[in-house]
């Protein structure tokens, strides 16, 4: 039996497809009645996969208008990249003294599965499992949540970045470096492995974006 739960989930993961591939463009307006004829659902799961897909910065619903696939600006992805790469460095001096065999096995752990997981989708989840794993021993709550509200901005972003078949092996190759330098005690080497990494993101995902 398929539960509320999957149906949404399955209509979510399809609007992500069709927008990340562009099928649905940049202030398209979407409707919640068109989507539920095209995927067979009823409105009450396209409405809530309408909520999630707002979260995580795909469409914006605005009031008495509808919603649009959102449009992505150079300022949103420079804004977030900026934040992003003042606080990592700050979150990772606290974490990586004190990372232990447990936290290097799950980092491991997480980019195994990344390297045989064929969605992009669902490799950009992995990935903040990866992140979360390698801040959480700073524990510091404001500043994660801080992270965690970013990342949650970026994931259409992330997609977009991680279709990339080249992309997805840099990012990889990337994340492994930064395990190898903490666990070789090089842990400046490794906060500056990955500002650098992400702000090569960053010009990647501004290509051709608007002002």
């Amino acid at each position: 039996m398929i539960t509320a739960s999957l149906i949404v989930q399955k209509i979510v993961i399809q609007l992500r497809k069709d927008i990340t591939s562009g099928i649905l463009k940049e202030g398209f307006h979407i409707t919640e009645a068109s989507v539920a004829r095209n995927l067979k659902a009823s409105r009450v799961p396209v409405r809530e996969a309408f909520r999630i897909l707002e979260s995580e910065g795909y469409i914006e619903i605005i009031h008495n208008r509808g919603s649009f696939v959102k449009k992505i600006l150079r300022s949103n992805i420079i804004e977030n990249t900026d934040i992003y790469t003042l606080l990592a460095p700050y979150i990772l001096r606290k974490a990586i003294p004190k990372y232990t065999k447990s936290v290097y096995k799950k980092a491991h752990a997480i980019l195994d599965k990344i390297e045989n997981c064929e969605e992009y989708c669902e490799s950009s989840y992995l990935i903040w499992d990866f992140t979360k794993v390698i801040y959480s021993p700073a524990k510091l709550e404001m500043s994660m949540k801080i992270i965690n509200d970013i990342y949650g901005q970026s994931i259409r972003l992330l997609n977009e970045f991680f279709e990339s078949e080249q992309n997805a092996k840099f990012k990889i190759e990337v994340h492994r470096k930064f395990l190898i330098l903490c666990e070789e005690k090089k842990g400046e080497e490794a906060i500056e492995l990955w500002i650098n990494f992400i702000n090569e993101v960053k010009e990647i995902l501004l290509v051709g974006r608007p002002d």
